[in-house]
């Protein structure tokens, strides 16, 4: 195939799609001369224009509200979302300003009055919106804090403006970054860059919070291929459309659906495990010694609540006892209102109860919940803590009259079967007892004690008949006296259980916890309130009378259970008393279990399986294997589409000019044998050329035979092409594959892309 005998063209090609005139068919130089004739030559440019990189600028913002979104888990959406649209959309549309009236003859202005403007524009920001009181001094103090107090804070966090002060710096510097890279790069994919790390903030501090970031990955994936296609180099074909993006969600899909059922996708690493959060000490006194003291004031106003359910509130937890008075070990810390719910533990059923407190005279930082509550909603600007280990709530200072707050609990609804042979928790803080005195020498109190409850324990089996008899024991051999003398000490549980054998439910409580602790049955005690008297619909009154002490023991798998073995009051017509503070379905689980036989061993040993906690909730296993064989699919669906793609790319972008000419001419050999040019590999140019004029037609056509010369020049004849003629022969080479698209189905063109065939 000669090139020499190629006539001479009197004018130069124009190019497909405008642009400059390009001389990519001029005649090589012969002859002594050394110089190549003059031919207009343009720069090669990068496929981006102005409007193409604005344009580029809405799925950066899309992928920065994404990012942005991941702070959800951190805090709540209603504080959120302000924040997120003034530091997403304002640093973008100031870089885009900017980036106008910066720039010179098509060229990028610099950086440095970005920076600054930006940098100003946030700080002004910040404070007349989030820090107009403390002024910009309070802004910088704030951003440094914000992390620690976020890991130290029970998730979601208030929305305070000392805590949204990082979202928005992190947002706003991500958005600012994007939007330059977007306006100053034609990488297809840097602009994406910020907004994914800008994703890993939320993501290691929301570590423990509510909801998932699953959504919020799959929407990063898809916009990044969004923004990927809209800056490419390469015109986006219908086929990259139809298959990349589709395979893309569909993988985000998958991972979504399997999360952490994935092997390998273990827990996620808490940085809270690593830092010690501020210690808040419980208030001094023992709310077990305000007892009496609120029994006296009998008839006083403690609180009112609203709910549907008759039930006890919880107001502190004492877990620890040293032989003189028992105390709380609780570390609280701040919460937004959600409290997290006991690690290891299924107590089986739940029954959700709403209730709406309001204080009257409450004494102590304590706010009062049935059970363990796992959300709270109190007023604004109030800080809230809870301890995460008991469930119990407190405030920064004693609640002041018609304080009102809603606590939402999941009281646990005890299965028979389940604590009837459920082994008491291991827990060596719980059990422990003080043996000694000062002088190490035995304190004669606790073997006391341990003879007292072998005794009322006697001929039981197993841990939860153990503590249903101690109870029992307990409400028959003593009285209940309002009046009674307060004190838990070794020495004023000895002289109760042996001598005096009246007092409050402080005194039944502490004797409980102690003599079930010799037992070896981890033990705390809880102080509190009955359900009060009902005023009217759904609402109840509480009053000093109504406080309530009463003993909780750990079962393995189920967690605390209460027991009640103060007494009720005396009825005046001689009819059995229901214990006080004990509900009815658990005087009837108890009864159940007290009337019935006791076996030597479970069930399981007899040949009857015994009932055992849920297993914790996992992916199927049986979910691996079509989920691996869709993930074959979805690889081989994006191979697909992404293999003539990178061919294209590959071809268009080789760094040697004469390579560029050629890989256009075989990237038109490729549309041409789809449309039916035989697939041999053994035609000329010039018959390439004929068979693409008659097939494509139009002004595509009829350039063919001119592109076909040059490419023999090129392939043959050792001509070296200017970088202007390449870019001619990729935009006639753009105008044959639109050509291309139109004619063939898209059916076909998707059948041959499944085949992996060239093209």
């Amino acid at each position: 195939m000669s090139a020499t005998t190629r006539p001479a063209r009197t004018a130069p090609l124009p190019p497909q799609g405008g642009g400059p005139n390009w001389d990519w068919a001029a005649p090589a130089p012969t002859g002594p001369s050394t110089e190549r004739p003059k031919t207009p030559v343009a720069t090669r440019g990068d496929g981006l224009g102005r409007a193409r990189r604005l344009w580029s600028l809405l799925p950066v913002a899309a992928l920065l509200a994404a990012s942005g979104l991941g702070w959800h888990r951190v805090f709540g959406t209603r504080d959120l979302l302000p924040v997120l649209a003034v530091s997403v959309l304002a640093p973008i549309a100031l870089s885009a300003l900017l980036s106008g009236a910066l720039s010179r003859k098509g060229r990028t202005g610099p950086l440095w009055p970005s920076v600054v403007l930006t940098v100003a524009a946030w700080t002004g920001t910040v404070w007349l919106t989030m820090f107009k009181d403390g002024g910009p001094r309070a802004i910088w103090p704030a951003l440094l804090d914000a992390p620690h107090a976020v890991l130290t804070t029970i998730l979601p966090v208030p929305g305070e403006a000392r805590l949204l002060v990082l979202p928005h710096a992190v947002l706003w510097l991500a958005a600012f970054a994007s939007a330059e890279l977007a306006l100053r790069t034609r990488t297809p994919l840097l602009p994406a860059l910020p907004a994914v790390l800008a994703f890993g903030f939320p993501l290691v501090l929301g570590v423990d919070g509510p909801g998932s970031n699953y959504p919020v990955v799959a929407a990063l994936a898809a916009l990044t291929a969004l923004l990927a296609l809209i800056r490419s180099r390469v015109s986006p074909s219908v086929r990259g459309l139809a298959l990349g993006l589709p395979v893309v969600l569909g993988l985000t899909l998958i991972a979504s659906l399997a999360g952490t059922g994935l092997p390998g996708m273990g827990a996620a690493y808490d940085p809270r495990d690593a830092i010690t959060p501020p210690t808040v000490r419980p208030e001094s006194i023992s709310p077990l010694d305000q007892v009496a003291a609120l029994m006296r004031s009998g008839d006083a106003k403690v609180f009112t609540v609203r709910t549907a359910a008759e039930t006890n509130y919880r107001l502190a937890v004492l877990d620890a006892y040293n032989g003189t008075t028992w105390s709380s070990t609780a570390k609280l810390a701040r919460t937004g209102g959600r409290v997290p719910a006991e690690r290891g533990v299924d107590p089986g059923k739940r029954q959700e109860v709403t209730q709406r407190f309001t204080v009257q005279s409450l004494p102590g930082i304590w706010l009062p919940a049935a059970d363990r509550p796992s959300a709270v909603t109190l007023p604004d600007h109030t800080d809230l803590s809870v301890d995460p280990a008991a469930g119990v709530l407190a405030t920064d200072r004693t609640a002041p009259s018609g304080f009102s707050y809603t606590a939402v609990s999941q009281l646990p609804v005890y299965d028979v079967q389940r604590l009837q042979y459920a082994p008491a928790a291991d827990d060596p803080a719980l059990v422990e007892l003080p043996r000694t005195d000062a002088a190490d020498q035995p304190i004669p109190s606790v073997a006391s004690f341990t003879k007292i409850a072998a005794k009322a324990t006697e001929g039981s089996s197993f841990p939860y008949e153990q503590a249903v008899k101690l109870a029992d024991w307990l409400r028959a051999s003593y009285q209940f006296d309002p009046r009674a003398i307060p004190g838990h000490t070794y020495r004023g549980l000895e002289f109760f259980l042996t001598d005096g054998k009246r007092g409050t439910s402080e005194q039944f409580a502490a004797s409980f916890a102690v003599l079930a602790r010799t037992l070896g049955l981890p033990s705390r005690v809880v102080v509190g309130f009955r359900p009060g008297t009902k005023t009217g619909d759904e609402t109840w009154q509480v009053t000093g009378k109504d406080v309530l002490a009463w003993p909780e023991v750990e079962f393995k798998g189920i967690g605390w259970v209460p027991f009640y073995p103060t007494p009720g009051t005396t009825s005046q017509d001689g009819s059995s008393v229901a214990p006080a503070g004990q509900t009815k379905d658990r005087k009837t689980v108890d009864q159940q279990i007290t009337d019935q036989p006791r076996p030597s061993a479970p069930p399981k040993a007899a040949g009857t399986p015994a009932p055992t906690a849920a297993p914790a909730a996992g992916t199927p296993w049986w979910i691996y294997a079509p989920a691996g064989a869709l993930l074959l699919v979805l690889g081989y669906l994006l191979y697909a589409a992404w293999l003539p793609w990178r061919r294209r790319a590959r071809r268009r972008g080789a760094a040697d000019v004469r390579q560029r000419v050629l890989g256009a001419w075989q990237q038109i050999v490729d549309r041409l044998t789809e449309i039916g040019l035989p697939a041999t590999g053994a035609h000329t140019a010039e018959e390439v050329a004929a068979f693409g004029a008659t097939r494509v037609g139009g002004a595509a056509g009829e350039h063919l035979p001119d592109l076909a010369r040059l490419v023999n020049e090129v392939g043959y004849a050792g001509r070296t092409p200017d970088p202007a003629s390449a870019d001619a022969a990729w935009a006639h080479c753009d105008a044959i594959e639109r050509v291309v698209l139109r004619t063939i189905p898209r059916r076909d063109r998707i059948g041959r892309a499944l085949r992996l065939r060239r093209g």
